[in-house]
């Protein structure tokens, strides 16, 4: 077997690993695993602003606030405007959402996150380098950087 298709199978593996954890997670608290992940960060620096979570999750501050409805009408969360300054939302975990973070499976932040975390920079800067040589490659959209992977 060559390089090219020993790749192309380790990619398939790398999608297939991330899709099985989020469709586990989806089963057993009905959130995404991007959602869970997002829950997780709110849970942990309570107060969080949309920038600083967006950021946190390498996600476009839409997308961010896109998702952050989906767990506001689950009341999983809640949003506090400052009062100093109306552009500035605070967010925080309710006690809904701490049962569903309680009852939901590791690693909260997902497989893929949790791996890389597990890398030397060593390592991270040679996959960085790669996969952007690859994806410069393939002529990608940018935006599809800024956006959660789906379950399927």
């Amino acid at each position: 077997m060559n390089q090219i298709q020993n790749v192309t199978q380790q990619l398939r593996v790398l999608f297939k690993i991330v899709q099985s954890h989020s469709k586990t997670v989806e089963k057993a608290c009905g959130l995404s695993g991007a959602k869970l992940w997002m829950l997780y960060e709110i849970d942990a620096c309570p107060g969080i602003k949309v920038s600083q979570l967006a950021e946190a999750l390498s996600i476009h501050r839409s997308t961010c606030s896109n998702m952050l409805d989906k767990l506001e009408e689950k009341e999983l969360i809640i949003r506090d405007r400052s009062r100093s300054d109306q552009r500035t939302v605070h967010i925080f975990i309710t006690d809904l959402g701490k049962a569903v973070l309680d009852k939901a499976p590791s690693p909260k932040a997902g497989k893929l996150n949790e791996s890389l975390q597990q890398l030397n920079t060593e390592q991270l800067s040679n996959l960085e380098s790669s996969l952007k040589d690859l994806l410069d490659a393939l002529s990608y959209d940018q935006k599809a950087a800024h956006t959660p992977i789906p379950a399927e």
